[in-house]
Order: C-alpha cells, then structure tokens, then sequence
C-alpha cells in the first residue's frame, strides 16, 4: 500500500486489517515531531497514546473548550516560537521537525481572538513564517492541519484547496452546521483499511470549515454532502461530495487537511486515519513537553 507506515504495520500484525505486507513499509521515519496546541482539537492525544515522542507549542487562543481544567500557562514556548523562531543553528525553529501538528483553533492563523475583536493573525499574515512552512514541507516533511487552522493552507498554498467563501478572508470558510456526516471513502486502499467504503464523520463544535472543491493533483479520502450556512445569511445551503479529508504534495513533503477536528472522532477511527495519511510515525519513544524557550 502507498500509505502503509510502520506503525500501520504494526497494527495490521495484530488485528485484522488486509492489505498491509512488510514489502510496503515505508523508511521515512519521525523522530521529532511538533504540536501547536488548539482551542477546537487535540490531536496530541492520539500521538500520546501512540507513545509517539512530540513537543508542544502553547497555541490557545483562550483556553481548551474541550478540558476547563487544562491550564495553557504550564507550557512556555509558544506557537510564535515555532513558525516564527530560530533554533541552535540560526535555521528557522519548523526546520528542527520532521512532521508538525496544527490544532483547530491555534493562535495566529484567524481574523480575531475567538469571542473578541482583538486581532489574531499575526503568524498567518507574517510572508516569512509562511515562507519557512512551505519549505519545511518541501523538504521532505509533513504538516497536518485541522478544521480552524485552514488559513495556514490557504496562505501557503493558496490554489490547492478552495474553501467556501474564502474570496472573503480570514475565518470565512468556518460555516459548517453542527453535524454528523455519512462520509464515501474514495481512496479504494484506505476503504480496504477500514474494512469499509463509509465512515462516520463527527463535529463536535458548529462553524467547521468546509471546502467547496480542490486542484487535481490533491488526493481526496473522504467526501460527504454537507450543510453550511450562506455568506448573506440568507439561510443554509447544501454541498454535494464536499472533500472532508485531502492531502497534496509540496516538493518533496505533504500536507494532510481534515475540515473536522480529530478528537470529534472516536479514537480507533483517528488512530486509523492519521496513521494511513502520515507516514514515518515512530512508536518507540514516549512525548515531551516544551518547558523552556
């Protein structure tokens, strides 16, 4: 399979997933990987219960929705330091990962600080941090991005996707109803994986982000037909096979977009999901968390 990783490897030789041989086992391997930590998502979850090693980078706008207990004061280096930072080597700090992790509801890639009117683009509108994220990837990384955090796509590779209204700015595409999707598995070798040619889709918060369509070199895994609210609010609409879940080659990495946040879903749905898209997770070594700038 393309999308056979070590780790999908190891689940398939203790359960009865098809279509997995050690043949497809690919050597990328990630040994340091990056999460900026969300308001809507959190996907460090699934790295943690992977005992993938990881380090966090505090990025609430406010606090966790989904935890009232969880204090973002207890992490030190910020989302700023990742995409805007250098490391020991003078090199931009992204460079120092092989693979990071963008929360829904991370700060900096929005028009306002969630229930306020202070500005909150200050990485996605910085042309040199979204610079150094177009070349992490393409070179040889992989970034992963959820629902709110789309702006950061769309800055740095504005022709890939297209989300709904997006001629509108920042946040614009966030006009999901809060729903379940039936959604078609269109990728044939991920369906066999599932065991299933439909899953389930989960929101758990409304105003999602939707996308309306994507260039052709973008792989689609899942589509759905969806309700979304209309830019003149004039009511609600419905859109057809909406991709909820894509990912594209930029040089010789990849961008992996899911237009719902993956703790909506259940955790072997997750698990099974990101560990087909994102190749070279290491399973070998437990997380960290960043204490010191």
């Amino acid at each position: 399979m393309r999308h056979c990783s070590r780790l999908m490897f190891l689940i398939c030789a203790t359960g009865p997933w098809v279509g997995c041989s050690e043949q497809g086992i690919t050597e990328l391997r990630f040994e340091n990987v990056a999460v900026a930590t969300g308001d809507f998502d959190r996907v460090e979850e699934m790295l943690s219960r992977n005992d993938v090693r990881h380090t966090l980078f505090e990025g609430y706008i406010e606090k966790a929705v989904y935890d009232e207990d969880l204090d973002p004061n207890g992490m030190a280096i910020g989302t700023e330091v990742l995409f805007g930072g250098t490391n020991a080597d003078g090199d931009p700090e992204i460079f120092s990962y092989d693979a990071v992790f963008v929360n829904s509801g991370t700060r900096g890639f929005g028009a306002y600080v969630y229930n306020s009117l202070e500005s909150d683009d200050s990485i996605v509108t910085d042309a040199t941090a979204i610079a150094n994220t177009v070349e992490f990837v393409g070179r040889k990384r992989t970034l992963v991005v959820s629902d709110w955090a789309y702006d950061l796509v769309e800055a740095g590779w504005p022709d890939a996707i297209t989300f709904v209204d997006e001629e509108l700015g920042l946040d614009s595409a966030q006009v999901g109803l809060d729903e379940s999707v039936i959604a078609d598995v269109v990728d044939p070798d991920l369906a066999e994986v599932l065991l299933n040619d439909q899953l389930q889709i989960d929101f758990a918060f409304s105003y999602w982000t939707v996308i309306e369509s994507v260039s052709e070199d973008v792989d689609v895994y899942l589509r759905g037909d969806v309700e979304y609210r209309l830019s003149d609010n004039t009511g609600t609409a419905v859109l057809e096979d909406a991709p909820l879940l894509v990912a594209f080659d930029s040089g010789r990495g990849r961008v992996i977009y899911s237009a719902f946040s993956w703790k909506a879903q259940s955790q072997s749905v997750t698990d099974l999901l990101l560990l087909y898209l994102a190749e070279g997770l290491d399973v070998e070594v437990s997380h960290t968390e960043a204490t010191s700038q």
